[in-house]
């Protein structure tokens, strides 16, 4: 196992030096307060519809609005997962998502049994600045103590949490006033993170270096009967030409073997095309789609669709199409019409 995370870890950090990435922080340390750009607030997700603001909803009992946004916590098997919360309204919103990150914290208290903070305990966000699409993210000394195979989901956590933010593209990691080329323990390149390098990362055994090719996968996880919650998972494949075909493709084949996570698509599903036209992505399946319930399609399954493909290309809406024709009805959205992924309202993430 220790072999195979060593191995992991190499071929990872190879695509990331063959990516052009440089090493080195931003010239100017982030101040004490969040320097939060005009109208910075949280997106559902790279390749969602972008808000004029954060959605708020009155808090009655303190007297205070809350706005909702998506802190990045571990599950009960270890994976990182988006979990929605509804926070306080904040001026320095970004700071406040990491600081819900904490373990001891508050955030920590808002989560289901079994999930946990990842960001070690007594960590601060001393300062943070924001510019040029780069957010540059100082943190307390803290922040060095985690163990060792907590780094590389630590930088997942960090990267997913402020890139929901449309004006954050990149982060860099700061600990104590010091801009940062690896992280403390292990020694993970920490420059210029993006969502790039992908989150609770699988690579095939018939990858090579140089010829790979990044997708993002929206599989589900279950902690209960009342608890089903969506998890992305970063598989490395070999180049296609079609990547938007070999996402749903890999959706139906499913997650690797052992994993705990399942495909709300049945292997039997056929996916006859996926083709971009403009800002929608057109997705046709064969019957075997209907055959959830009474001639319908299963909701979880078109909703793990459409956020896998607009995760994995810059389509806003996702047109889910049956034999050519537009006549998918499932759940309380009406499928038959584009479809962005905020309108998706599952449990936990989204």
């Amino acid at each position: 196992m220790a072999r195979r995370l060593f191995l992991l870890s190499a071929f990872i950090g190879l695509l990331f030096v063959l990516s052009g990435c440089g090493l080195f922080g931003p010239k100017d340390a982030p101040s004490n307060g969040e320097i939060d750009p005009p109208r910075l607030h949280s997106q559902p997700a790279a390749g969602s519809e972008k808000a004029d603001a954060p959605s708020s909803v009155p808090d009655k009992k303190a007297n205070k609005s809350v706005s909702k946004h998506k802190v990045y916590v571990l599950d009960a098997d270890g994976m990182i997962v988006p979990w929605e919360m509804e926070l306080p309204e904040s001026k320095g919103t970004a700071k406040q998502v990491l600081s819900y990150m904490v373990q001891g914290g508050e955030g920590e208290k808002l989560l289901p049994s079994g999930f946990r903070a990842i960001l070690p305990k007594g960590t601060k966000v001393l300062g943070m600045t924001i510019k040029d699409g780069v957010a540059a993210v100082d943190f307390s000394p803290e922040f060095k103590k985690y163990k060792a195979e907590d780094e590389q989901k630590i930088l997942e956590a960090v990267t997913w949490a402020l890139t929901e933010f449309e004006a954050v593209k990149e982060v860099n990691i700061w600990i104590n006033g010091h801009p940062q080329e690896v992280m403390p323990v292990k020694g993970t390149p920490v420059s210029h993170l993006n969502r790039e390098r992908g989150i609770n990362v699988e690579i095939s055994d018939k990858v090579k270096p140089g010829q790979a090719m990044a997708v993002t996968l929206y599989f589900q996880n279950q902690v209960s009967d009342k608890l089903t919650y969506f998890v992305p998972v970063t598989r490395y494949l070999p180049k296609a030409d079609n990547k938007g075909l070999a996402v749903v493709q890999e959706l139906i084949q499913g997650p690797k073997t052992g994993s705990p996570l399942f495909s709300a698509l049945l292997p039997s599903v056929n996916v006859k095309s996926v083709k971009q036209q403009k800002d929608i992505m057109v997705v046709n399946f064969d019957n075997k789609i209907l055959s959830y319930s009474q001639g319908e399609a299963s909701p979880e399954a078109l909703d793990a669709v459409i956020l896998s493909l607009t995760e994995n290309s810059d389509a806003k809406k996702v047109q889910i199409m049956v034999e050519g024709k537009n006549v998918v009805k499932a759940g309380n959205i009406d499928y038959t019409k584009p479809v962005t992924r905020s309108m998706i309202t599952n449990s936990g993430a989204y």
